[in-house]
């Protein structure tokens, strides 16, 4: 089957919350061992948000035993803490580009588009949600923070969902993943999968370009560019 599977990240790629999604996390983590958690220092770029949870419970002392009621609970108190938060952070906001590129490839003969994120689905949902942008993607064929916490078992599980929603033997070359940091240029590589990186995250255009992506832009506001640079070959 001729088609391609078009794969964005969340934070940094498509949209800004201005801190408030860390801020949240922060509460969360500050309420579930019931001390202050902090999070300086710690990159959450490019990792899914139960990767976080357990890096920075175990960063504060909370033991192995009590890990595995830790990390979910963290992300509970996250989602309620943030969706409290989001209709009031006035910096949250799309990047440039973002919702022109979505509406050319909507409907597009040939592409499917759809979510590889770090973020758990619900909060992939409330961040999409508060800009509209959620009917531009299929659920169902995405891949997030809670199908697995490692984000290079991601690609592989979007291609297992791709194939069987669309029934076909699709190859890794036929999913693109769109990203901001090294983790997105890196994680699909097991599968074959194209990376288009955007500079528009925490991570340097410079180390961007030395992973030596297959494109790399330094936004998405020229929309015919990112056009041919996702849907190239």
């Amino acid at each position: 089957m001729n088609v391609k599977v078009v794969l964005f990240d969340i934070d940094g790629t498509l949209l800004t919350t201005d801190g408030g999604a860390r801020e949240a996390f922060a509460r969360a983590l500050s309420e579930a061992v019931g001390r202050p958690v902090h999070t300086g220092g710690y990159s959450f770029s490019g990792r899914t948000d139960p990767q976080i949870a357990r890096d920075l419970l175990t960063a504060s002392g909370v033991e192995d035993g009590a890990l595995q009621a830790g990390v979910p609970e963290v992300i509970r108190l996250y989602l309620r803490y943030f969706e409290e938060a989001l209709p009031r952070l006035k910096g949250a906001r799309l990047l440039p580009g973002v919702r022109e590129l979505l509406g050319r490839l909507e409907g597009r003969e040939g592409v499917r588009t759809a979510l590889l994120t770090g973020n758990v689905e619900a909060g992939a949902r409330l961040k999409l949600g508060h800009f509209g942008l959620e009917r531009f993607f299929e659920f169902a064929i995405s891949a997030f923070g809670d199908d697995s916490a490692d984000r290079y078992r991601l690609p592989a599980l979007a291609l297992a969902r791709a194939r069987r929603a669309l029934r076909a033997d699709l190859s890794g070359r036929q999913l693109i993943l769109v990203g901001d940091s090294e983790h997105d240029v890196l994680c699909g590589r097991e599968v074959g999968a194209r990376s288009v990186a955007v500079g528009t995250g925490w991570t340097p255009v410079e180390t961007l370009r030395a992973l030596a992506p297959d494109a790399l832009l330094d936004d998405l506001s020229n929309t015919e560019q990112a056009l041919e640079a996702i849907l190239a070959g």
